[in-house]
């Protein structure tokens, strides 16, 4: 029974992987042919160039997308392995379908502007899903994986330094007021992407270093009913042993810890660090993720 449940839940897992990706390619394809094709708008990657051969050729966008990345899939099978292209293949051949009955609908604007935010944001929040289910859409993230597995390249500065190839080339065929607008729905993308990941449990890591430190863990347990860490720690320049607290809230209790730490203790030291998310008691339960 215990195998069954185990098999079941992760059956249930992979559906709902496979439900986001699809989503995210759908939400991606509508961004790129409402708001960047119908304002000659171009991207980086995969999309890019797919994008840059419609304009010159009218090749349509999804058609060329998946054959730019057959020999990239091919390259990535015998390089990065089977289990990574799997999903890879499913995303790159969903995107291929999302691009094509996406294909021809006309923007709500003309203004460029307009186009690139709306356009960035809403497609960083397609690839968002994608990526928050360990889904892959091909391109250049295949490419960038190798240079990393086999050149030590970081993933993401690969990827950058693919994405400016593509753009310069858009400066070079389009202009530079295409490459301007198309650089402002990129960064509105890679923006989006990392919130939708990182999602809106954005927290505030807090060290503090007292002498009051009894009198702070339990004021601080007791107003913002989060759990908190007493480190051992030495002050080098005194060679005496002190106690650091350590604690995570939320953004919005950040506020009342400095307060409570400026009536107890005044001259406490207190560094305030962002922590992208937090998983356990108080916050995201471990087990959904």
């Amino acid at each position: 029974i215990v195998e069954v449940i185990k098999i079941s839940n992760k059956l249930i897992k992979l559906g709902k992987d496979y439900l986001f990706m699809t989503l995210g390619c759908f939400i991606y394809a509508f961004a790129v042919n409402y708001f960047y094709v119908s304002n000659h708008l171009a991207e980086g990657g995969v999309t890019g160039i797919a994008l840059i051969i419609y304009y010159l050729f009218k090749t349509p966008v999804g058609i060329t997308y998946f054959v730019v990345n057959i020999p990239l899939l091919i390259l990535g099978w015998k390089m990065l392995g089977k289990d990574f292209i799997i999903k890879t293949l499913y995303g790159t051949v969903m995107m291929s379908v999302a691009l094509g009955l996406t294909e021809g609908m006309n923007g709500a604007t003309s203004d460029t502007i307009l186009a690139s935010l709306y356009g960035g944001f809403l497609g960083g929040i397609g690839l968002g899903l994608i990526f928050l289910c360990g889904g892959s859409t091909g391109g250049t993230d295949i490419v960038a994986r190798i240079m990393s597995k086999y050149r030590g390249i970081p993933v993401g500065k690969a990827m950058l330094i693919l994405d400016v190839i593509v753009l310069s080339a858009v400066a070079f065929l389009f202009g530079k007021e295409v490459f301007m607008y198309t650089l402002i729905a990129a960064v509105v993308l890679t923006k989006t992407i990392d919130f939708v990941q990182e999602g809106m449990d954005k927290a505030k890591a807090v060290t503090i270093i007292s002498k009051k430190s009894d009198l702070l863990k339990e004021e601080l347990m007791k107003e913002t009913e989060r759990g908190v860490t007493i480190l051992n720690g030495m002050g080098a320049y005194t060679d005496s042993n002190l106690d650091i607290i350590y604690c995570v809230v939320s953004k919005y209790q950040i506020i009342k810890v400095k307060r409570i730490v400026k009536e107890i203790d005044p001259h406490a030291f207190l560094t305030i660090t962002d922590v992208s998310e937090v998983l356990g008691e108080g916050f995201k339960n471990i087990k959904d993720e």
